[in-house]
């Protein structure tokens, strides 16, 4: 149904355009305003009747054209109309003062006006309301004519009640004809291309599948590739007939009954596919279809799940959220840094709980694999058979219970990025051979599988054994050992950092909603002077015991918080140290940076030993740092 709203200017003009509504059977929605007034009862008929086309006048017109998002036809004022209402205004007088919208200034010829008439026409031009009060209420002032032509119908109560005489300018039938017209016209354009820009939305929301689209009277005009192929029938058999006249199995299952469905599984021979079929109208027979096989679905589902399944693959972790402040560590994180930055294998050597994964990631998202994958994998925690699909992937029926479709391994979800081995010795002679391979080759095979993978991968393992003892020992393979030892990163043991106890008890705590404040100065002492065997990992499980268990006694803290306090307590530390023969400045560096270490960061200890003063050391240690950070 056509819907075509009017923006009336006067009485007259609404009375002459229900007029011509009836003759032609056109139907319309009418409201009377100007300007402002205009645009609001516009913006009604849009929200309450739904109208898709504005008809309106003049200066109102052009500003709902300016406002609304539909379009607007707009009946200008002619010179037909001035000659009319300038012939009833001069019988009250020759000076007429005509109040027009500044839009209208080269429509029409006013000399023209005034030798015909006789008369002097005086202009005032308007832009809103207030300018037509304004005016009005100036010919009132200076009296410089007693009536007034206008072309919006707000000026004749403002000049009625300034006891001015005025005429509003009405337009003609045949100008409201056209109008009218006009709008049917665009009315039926604008839903056009509305209804063509929905079939493209869409056609985009469903690109990947079989599309038909019909247009106004279910005539086909969209048709694609996919669709071709999956019917069989060619786009010049298609396009520009009536989709529900074709003849064809398959098509005909795909109109159905008419009706919108979404997800329906309709079959065709041994093919199955799922259909989605929209009506875009209630008042035509515009459809758009698509349709997609439910094989092709559930493979776009796995590879989905397995796209997924590799976003999980990431690093948390930088080098800004390693919590430190001692030297050895600020010299092992600058180490670090540098090798991040090249492609080479790194190792990372550590005792248990001293962050091995923390640095590997850290290493990643410094690197120029950052965007690419970061997979992990404990070679410790996988049975060998089990590790060994999970590395290199497997091929369907390789093995009973193998997935349907087989599944990729460890080194192809990390192509691009980095793989990390923790416990890499662990790893049996066997699975080395294989991992060896795929290092030198750049390349993988699945378990059952003929075909050749080529993966590009960084590697980062890690393990808290001595792996050049076990190649003594013939447990791991020499030439893997020097395939993934060619950068190595050592992480010292917490015993050998004591200066960052403190930041650390902090930040733990913190993570686990209470502070350093809060605990008793005898239980931060035995903190302190603990051994820490398990590095920071015990570290987090005593705080998380303290927080836990909140008040403790002295006399219960060592046997309560402590895993084995009879041993593990810092034993006076030895009156020897090793350093290495060099300039008198680099071993007098050593020396301080060993003892400095060696007794936890205590300065004045250290200067005591060496029998100079604290200052002295702590000008030492900063010339160390300076020359480190340099």
């Amino acid at each position: 149904m056509v819907k075509i709203g009017i923006i009336s200017p006067s009485v007259e003009f609404t009375r002459i355009a229900e007029e011509v509504s009836k003759q032609t059977n056109i139907p319309v929605f009418i409201k009377q305003g100007a300007l402002k007034r205009g645009l609001v009862q516009a913006k009604n008929l849009v929200e309450q009747h739904g109208v898709s086309v504005i008809v309106a006048r003049g200066a109102t017109a052009q500003l709902l054209d300016e406002k609304l998002s539909i379009p607007v036809v707009k009946i200008k004022v002619n010179g037909f109309d001035l000659l009319k209402t300038f012939k009833q205004a001069q019988q009250l007088g020759n000076k007429i003062v005509f109040i027009d919208s500044k839009e209208n200034y080269h429509n029409y010829d006013l000399k023209l006006l005034e030798e015909l008439f006789s008369i002097q026409i005086i202009l005032r031009q308007y832009q809103d309301e207030r300018d037509i009060t304004n005016h009005i209420k100036d010919v009132a002032e200076s009296k410089i004519a007693s009536v007034i032509v206008g072309t919006a119908e707000c000026l004749a109560n403002t000049a009625l009640k300034k006891g001015i005489k005025s005429y509003v300018v009405d337009s003609a039938r045949e100008a409201i004809l056209d109008a009218l017209n006009q709008a049917v016209e665009t009315y039926y354009l604008y839903e056009k291309e509305k209804l063509r820009q929905t079939h493209l939305e869409a056609i985009i929301s469903y690109a990947f599948d079989g599309v038909i689209a019909t247009g106004f009277e279910g005539r086909v005009f969209v048709y694609n590739e996919i669709a071709e192929k999956l019917i069989g029938l060619k786009s010049t058999e298609i396009i520009g007939r009536k989709l529900e006249k074709i003849h064809h199995p398959f098509l005909q299952k795909l109109f159905g009954d008419g009706k919108t469905v979404e997800k329906k599984i309709v079959s065709l021979g041994s093919q199955r596919f799922v259909v989605n079929r929209i009506k875009l109208a209630e008042n035509n027979e515009s459809f758009v279809i698509t349709f997609q096989e439910v094989n092709k679905l559930v493979q776009l589902d796995g590879q989905l799940r397995r796209q997924l399944h590799n976003k999980r693959f990431f690093a948390k972790h930088t080098f800004n959220d390693i919590v430190h402040e001692s030297v050895i560590m600020k010299k092992t994180i600058m180490i670090a840094r540098k090798f991040s930055l090249s492609d080479s294998s790194i190792f990372i050597n550590g005792e248990s709980g001293t962050g091995k994964e923390l640095f590997a990631q850290s290493t990643h998202n410094e690197s120029l694999r950052k965007e690419g994958p970061f997979v992990a994998v404990n070679c410790a925690a996988l049975p060998k058979d089990l590790l060994e699909s999970e590395l290199f992937g497997y091929e369907e029926g390789a093995f009973t219970g193998a997935k349907k479709g087989g599944k990729p391994g460890l080194f192809e979800m990390a192509h691009q990025g980095t793989l990390f081995l923790d416990e890499i010795g662990e790893l049996s002679l066997d699975l080395q051979s294989r991992m060896l391979r795929v290092l030198q080759e750049k390349e993988v095979m699945r378990i059952g599988g003929e075909k050749i993978i080529p993966v590009n991968v960084r590697v980062v393992s890690a393990s808290n054994k001595n792996l050049k003892r076990l190649v003594a020992e013939k447990e791991f393979r020499e030439d893997l050992y020097y395939r993934l030892n060619i950068l190595q990163i050592k992480l010292p043991p917490l015993r050998e950092r004591k200066e960052d106890l403190l930041p650390l008890i902090n930040h733990i705590l913190t993570k686990n909603n209470t502070s350093i404040e809060s605990l008793e100065k005898r239980l931060l002492y035995e903190l302190l002077a603990y051994n820490w065997p398990g590095n920071i990992r015990e570290l987090e499980n005593v705080l998380e015991r303290i927080v836990v268990m909140q008040h403790l006694s002295p006399d219960d803290i060592r046997d309560v918080v402590f895993d084995d306090p009879v041993n593990y307590y810092e034993k006076s530390p030895s009156s020897k140290i090793e350093i290495n023969v060099g300039s008198m400045k680099d071993m007098e560096g050593e020396i301080i940076q060993s003892l400095y270490e060696k007794y936890g960061g205590n300065k004045q200890e250290v200067a005591q030993l060496l029998g100079v003063s604290r200052t002295t050391v702590w000008k030492k240690i900063k010339e160390l740092e300076e020359d480190l950070m340099a």
